[in-house]
């Protein structure tokens, strides 16, 4: 565009616009005037005649156009005195001076006014020409900005498009075309509604915001899909801004558009690298720590927390260092300092102190990662417990002083390596003596164990026989009585030999309950005193402070009352009997030395003042049926029942004599960290009358079958057997779930295929309600885990009596169940649904687990389409899963099982949720990571009757 032109007169008028030198405009006036009066010489006019004055006039008004005012009145001054000088002399002195004087004037006069009009006239013409030429500076600038502006538009990495009120495209650039996978001019007078629905339900409501409060909306981030990349979801960062006319109204929205699909992915890649680095930091068997590059540490694994005991502090976590031996102190954290400073990698072996305030060996490493500039981006350090490393160089250093000694001493070292072997020997061979005793205890437990099983199921039999004929013989038939009376004891006599066998072969199921040894030992006084005669005194030495253990209280009764005998018998003339309770700790050492675990253990010692044990029978004290007294006094079973049962709580025995000093036996019980409370397995009284119930009984055995069915029978039970499981499960089946069993009995070896706890799983699964309670005369691992009973299993081991059985069906009867139903757990990560899962099943939830959405959605149909296994009343969804987002299988849950009891967890913040989920009946949001105490207060917000 260019500057408009003055026309036909353009080139006059540049030419008195064009700025010149002073002496220039002096020349130019000077020959404009000059010009002017040459033609007056030529002229043959008079003076009087004023026709000259014509030319002159112009004349001066050009100079004054031309050379500016001052220029001008320079040429007015100068034809002023031409003309002067043009008047004769004669005229001066004769009566027309006046009129030329006058004439002069008047061109004076004439002359200025045209010089004025002139400078105002060159002045008019300057600004004039200044502003064309600022006009057309201006419009080049304008077109050389469009151009830019066009090129920017066409030619820029970002996305840009205008939007009218209308919310349609009026302009769109090349960019942003090819992001939506649309022609540009296809977008022209189309709304975004129209092109890309997913991205209007964000982007509507702003433009709209813009176009209504003029301001400027930053990096909104939008996402969905469209035409240029179906099927797969974009990320879209976007910023609106007003577009105003000259009155200040938007008349456009503009907006800029960048792509971040691809960080957004970065995004996710990252989080998913940080989890699975956590998850490996977790599990590595050392500790594993960063910090960032000044050293100071951001993260410790919880393997640091459980070694130190400081859990992390809300905000930070205690530095690496300040768990460091005071000697080492100092120049460890120079040397990490140093390490910081240069860049190279940290290695030290130092000491740090424990939980318990012992200081252990580690080698402590750190090394850099840098980023792409080679700045150091974060320290990744481990501590691996070098103790037993060092302990070994410790003792190679000392064997290479001992050489070093050897060399000066041979005669005295010899003697003395001499000696040491001698020992060593003597070691190998107690070692081997103990291995042969282990082997022989360990073959002859597995053989007990294996007859267990069939012997008591005989003698199950045979003692219910027994009281049934009881029962059937009249009173006054005594002597069949007394027969059947001596066969009874026989019986139980055979059964308690079996019990003490299984006790040696550690088979026997325990039934452990937290114990304050202390008040069962004054419990016990009594009939301990009874059991000791008049001549063995009893003395008991309670500890104060006391630990409380975890142990089967009958088992333990027993084995004191055992020991107590044993003491009595080695002391025919009296003596002292002397029980002990102690806390104790046993280290590392004595236990590798005596097979036995390091920890808390409470003591109970037994000491008599009899007639001691020599080394020989020592040896040989735990043997079953091995005893020093006549075959007429003794199974030999009581040490080896103490010993099996002591080891399979997982204590220690030692006993300790002396010929004629006397014996003490300790017995080491494992610690309970919490507190006894004494009302928690108190017995509840008994409740009057015997409900009756529908029994299923299962057992492969037909007499032992046969008569726990007579005995249930004979009680007002109504009675159904079964002798497999696969027969069990068939009656369930086949039953009006309103008809179904209340109580299973079954035994726990039921001979080949489903065992007796998975019997009671299926069983579960048709009758949620259903008890059950097994019977077995040798259980190694079916309802125990580590020889114990699990938490809420009833056993009745064989034989039992009749009115065991009965008594036994009552109180479970009598039980009262806190099953709170179905729970439905979706969480992908397998350690956050172990705990929570455990957390729900003690709280009387049958948890069912699922990793993905598809997966959780399958068993909530399936649970509909069974009515007997139970509708799910619970579900915990985790908001991130593999295959889809929480939110969308909470509502698909929420479809299926309107009533659904909803908790939704979520470690991103419960903010997002809270415009959908929050305030919802019957839905809670929970952050992660969560505590037992967390889930257990948000159930309660659902309605569940939950205690802590």
């Amino acid at each position: 565009m260019d500057a408009p032109d003055w026309g036909p007169v353009a080139p006059f008028m540049r030419f008195l616009a064009q700025p010149r030198s002073l002496a220039w405009r002096l020349a130019f006036a000077i020959a404009v005037i000059g010009a002017a009066f040459a033609l007056r010489s030529v002229s043959a006019f008079a003076l009087r005649d004023y026709t000259p004055f014509v030319l002159q006039i112009p004349a001066v008004l050009l100079v004054a156009l031309v050379g500016g005012l001052r220029v001008g009145l320079f040429g007015l001054v100068l034809a002023l005195a031409a003309n002067a000088t043009f008047v004769p002399r004669e005229v001066w002195a004769g009566p027309d001076a006046a009129g030329a004087a006058i004439s002069l004037a008047s061109f004076a006069l004439n002359g200025l006014v045209c010089c004025l009009i002139a400078a105002l006239l060159r002045a008019s013409i300057g600004r004039l020409e200044a502003a064309r030429v600022s006009l057309g500076d201006a419009a080049r600038a304008q077109e050389s900005t469009l151009a830019t502006l066009e090129s920017l538009l066409s030619n820029a990495p970002l996305g840009f498009a205008f939007f009218d009120r209308a919310g349609r495209f009026v302009q769109i650039n090349d960019a942003l075309a090819r992001m939506a996978g649309i022609p540009r001019e296809e977008h022209l007078g189309r709304t975004v509604a129209e092109l890309m629905p997913d991205f209007d339900d964000r982007s509507a409501p702003l433009i709209e915001r813009v176009f209504r409060t003029g301001e400027v909306i930053q990096e909104v981030e939008l996402d969905g899909v469209t035409p240029a990349m179906p099927g797969v979801r974009r990320h879209w960062l976007v910023s609106f801004y007003p577009v105003k006319d000259a009155a200040g109204d938007t008349r456009f929205v503009g907006t800029t558009v960048v792509e971040i699909t691809e960080i957004k992915k970065t995004e996710r890649r990252l989080a998913e690298s940080e989890r699975r680095y956590r998850l490996l930091a977790e599990a590595l068997p050392k500790m594993v720590w960063t910090a960032d590059p000044a050293g100071r540490g951001d993260y410790y694994n919880h393997r640091w927390q459980e070694y130190t005991g400081v859990a992390e502090r809300c905000g930070g976590v205690a530095e690496w260092y300040t768990f460091l031996h005071p000697d080492e102190d100092a120049e460890l954290q120079r040397a990490w300092a140093a390490s910081i400073a240069s860049g190279e990698p940290f290695n030290r072996e130092c000491r740090f102190r424990a939980a318990d305030g012992s200081y252990h060996w580690f080698l402590c490493r750190a090394v850099p990662v840098r980023d792409e500039d080679g700045r150091i981006d974060r320290w990744y350090g481990s501590c691996t417990d070098i103790g037993e490393i060092v302990a070994a160089r410790e003792a190679l250093a000392r064997s290479h002083e001992e050489l070093e000694r050897l060399v000066t001493r041979r005669t005295a070292e010899l003697a003395d390596a001499n000696e040491r072997l001698r020992l060593e020997m003597k070691e190998r061979l107690a070692a081997e003596a103990q291995l042969r005793q282990a082997q022989k205890m360990e073959a002859v437990g597995q053989l007990t164990g294996g007859i267990a099983h069939d012997f008591n199921n005989l003698l199950t039999v045979i003692v219910g026989n027994l009281e049934a004929a009881e029962r059937r013989i009249g009173a006054d038939n005594a002597q069949a009585r007394t027969f059947l009376d001596n066969c009874r004891q026989g019986a139980m006599r055979a059964a308690t030999l079996t019990q003490r066998l299984l006790a040696f072969s550690r088979r026997q199921p325990l039934d452990p309950k937290p114990t304050d040894v202390n008040r069962l030992v004054v419990g016990m006084s009594q009939m301990l005193r009874s059991a000791l005669g008049e001549r063995v005194t009893l003395e008991t030495v309670l500890s104060g402070g006391l630990w409380p253990t975890e142990i089967d209280r009958n088992q333990l009764e027993n084995g004191i009352l055992n020991l107590a005998v044993n003491a009595r018998d080695a002391m025919p003339d009296g003596g002292k009997l002397t029980i002990e309770t102690a806390n104790a700790y046993l280290d590392d050492a004595y236990a590798e030395a005596h097979d036995a675990a390091a920890g808390q253990y409470v003591a109970i010692c037994v000491s008599d003042t009899g007639t001691g044990m020599s080394e020989a029978v020592m040896a040989r004290v735990f043997e079953p049926f091995f005893s020093t007294k006549g075959p007429r006094d003794g199974t030999g079973l009581g040490l080896s029942q103490v010993y099996g049962f002591v080891k399979q709580s997982g204590g220690h025995v030692k006993i300790y004599s002396e010929v004629g000093e006397g014996t003490t036996v300790k017995l080491y019980l494992p610690r309970l960290e919490r507190p006894v409370d004494e009302t928690e397995h108190a017995e509840r009284p008994a409740v009057a009358g015997i409900r009756t119930a529908r029994v299923l009984v299962v057992e492969d055995d037909p007499q032992a079958r046969s008569l726990a069915v007579a005995v249930l029978r004979e009680a007002g039970h109504d009675v159904t057997e079964a002798e497999t499981a696969t027969a069990a499960l068939e009656l369930l089946g086949a039953r009006d779930p309103a008809q179904r069993p209340e109580v299973l009995f079954t035994d726990i070896r039921l001979g080949a295929g489903i065992d007796g706890p998975a019997l009671a799983e299926r069983a579960r699964t048709l009758a949620p309600q259903i008890r059950v309670l097994f019977t077995t005369g040798y259980a190694r691992n079916a309802v125990l885990r580590q020889g114990r009973l699990e938490r809420g299993v009833n056993l009745l081991t064989k034989p039992y009596t009749q009115t065991e059985l009965v008594r036994k069906v009552t109180s479970i009867l009598e039980q009262t169940t806190d099953r709170k139903g179905a729970a439905l757990l979706v969480e992908d990560e397998p350690y956050v649904a172990m705990v929570a899962q455990q957390i729900l099943e003690d709280h009387g939830f049958e948890v069912t687990v699922a990793s993905h959405g598809a997966a959780a959605l399958s068993h909530a149909r399936a649970a509909l389409d069974m009515p007997e296994r139970g509708a799910f009343r619970l579900a915990v969804v985790d908001l991130g899963l593999p295959d889809m987002r929480g939110d969308e299988v909470v509502r698909a849950l929420r479809a299926l099982v309107p009533d659904l009891a909803i908790m939704i967890a979520t470690g991103y913040g419960t903010d997002d949720l809270q415009a959908e989920f929050g305030g919802v009946e019957g839905v809670a949001l929970v952050g992660k990571p969560y505590d037992g105490a967390t889930l257990r207060a948000a159930l309660r917000g659902l309605g569940f009757n939950i205690s802590d």
